[in-house]
């Protein structure tokens, strides 16, 4: 199996990620690119520094110079990647639970690496062509502030001074990770006022799980609707992406808050958009109404990012929430996702629960099933049950019908197989999960 997923190489210490790999990983990371420099980034996971360690001797071992930059979100490593146009090495694991540990190739423009480069990293871990310097060449490590140009990029893309206007009042959550260092500087900047939870940092993420799903929220939700807020964000482990609740504590589906970013975007640009299978309809129709097309392609940022580069896109985005806006940094962030809801609630002078509403209903179930060795056998069952369907396998097997659509995929970052429903009609999702169930029982 390769050792890239969905995004980036991800596993538990000594069971799939070990030192010995994350020193190979350093090593063909300096050996693949040509650069003097690479920036290295972690986030505070238990095993961290660890695997920041090892990875560190591949570069030097490798003759490259390191510039440590920290406990930072990724996009803050990107966009410091981007700006002095040097390659990197994240050690994160995203949104996985605290166990789990892994390594993130960032390209010289700040994007995530496409398929084809990964491959290319891969090969060299595999037959260990490395370069390997004499003791009298080794580089040398230096630190670098990679906060104060990601804040200074961020706010770029919005109106600052309309927000300051409009004094938000914010609930966040920093998931006891990364964006505790960047999100309260960040709306600081824009003149809001917030209170904060989960905003210490501890591996362990004791406050609740690193994804900010509905589940791991569900106290945070609470707070939202037992006091008075213009909004409330909870951030996943690295800070690529952010979810919303409104101003009634109300969860606010990733799919919808990226389709009223895409209109806002262009509302002032046109261009066309780059979207997975996993994500619903409604973007064809914010895409149908400014005149634009959308790229389908299999889940995950990097290869996102790549056909984003591709077809010189507008934006990209996934319907976890997930904002990409390639002139800004051609991957997640958080950050940005967070000051463009500010701006355009700011903007258009409307409770984001009001700008949610008046986009088409449509609705997205995400369910996360057991991996299984049947999983091909598993695939032929649910196409030949819904044989009228119109079928594609650009990642899994999605079966569509109208505006309606079945996915099934097996998951890049974890083991385990996603199933997602979408329909503007809900007891139509409910059947074909009922459905589905009873099949994989069989």
């Amino acid at each position: 199996m390769p050792l890239f997923g969905t995004n980036g190489i991800r596993g538990v210490l000594n069971e799939n990620i070990t030192p010995e790999l994350g020193y190979k990983f350093g090593m063909a990371v300096g050996t693949f690119y040509n650069d003097s420099s690479v920036a290295l980034a972690h986030d505070n996971r238990t095993t961290s520094h660890l695997l920041k360690n090892v990875a560190e001797a591949g570069l030097l071992n490798s003759g490259k110079n390191v510039i440590d930059l920290g406990m930072i979100p990724t996009p803050a490593a990107q966009i410091y990647c981007k700006l002095n146009k040097i390659p990197g090495i994240m050690i994160t694991a995203s949104h996985n639970p605290p166990n789990f540990n892994g390594f993130k190739v960032i390209a010289k423009d700040g994007s995530n690496p496409g398929k084809t480069e990964e491959s290319k990293i891969e090969e060299v871990m595999s037959n260990g062509n490395f370069n390997k310097i004499q003791w009298n060449s080794i580089g040398k490590v230096t630190t670098g502030d990679a906060v104060e140009p990601y804040l200074r990029e961020i706010i770029k893309n919005v109106k600052e001074e309309v927000i300051r206007q409009r004094h938000f009042k914010l609930l966040i959550d920093c998931a006891n990770s990364t964006t505790l260092v960047t999100t309260p500087l960040l709306l600081r900047r824009l003149g809001a006022d917030y209170v904060s939870v989960n905003a210490n940092s501890d591996g362990f993420f004791p406050g609740r799980g690193s994804e900010p799903t509905e589940e791991n929220i569900k106290n945070l939700i609470s707070f939202a609707r037992s006091t008075k807020f213009d909004m409330t964000v909870a951030h996943d482990g690295d800070g690529d992406r952010a979810v919303f609740l409104d101003e009634r504590g109300e969860m606010i589906d990733g799919d919808k808050f990226v389709a009223i970013v895409a209109d806002h975007i262009l509302e002032k640009k046109k261009g066309d958009l780059v979207f997975p299978v996993a994500s619903s309809f409604l973007i064809d129709k914010i895409a149908e109404k400014h005149g634009v097309k959308v790229i389908r392609t299999p889940v995950g940022a990097p290869v996102i990012s790549e056909t984003l580069t591709k077809i010189h896109g507008l934006m990209g985005g996934e319907e976890n929430g997930k904002v990409i806006l390639p002139e800004y940094l051609n991957g997640g962030d958080g950050g940005l996702s967070l000051a463009l809801a500010l701006d355009i609630v700011s903007s258009r002078g409307q409770d984001i629960s009001s700008l949610i509403k008046s986009v088409p209903d449509y609705r997205l179930r995400r369910i996360k099933l057991p991996l299984r060795a049947d999983f091909d056998e598993i695939k032929s069952k649910i196409k030949d049950q819904y044989s009228k369907m119109k079928a594609d396998e650009i990642d899994g097997l999605r079966l569509v019908e109208k505006d309606n659509f079945i996915l099934i995929r097996k998951s890049g970052t974890e083991p385990a197989i996603r199933l997602y429903l979408s329909s503007m009609n809900q007891e139509w999702i409910d059947s074909r999960e009922r459905e589905i169930k009873k099949l994989l029982t069989v």
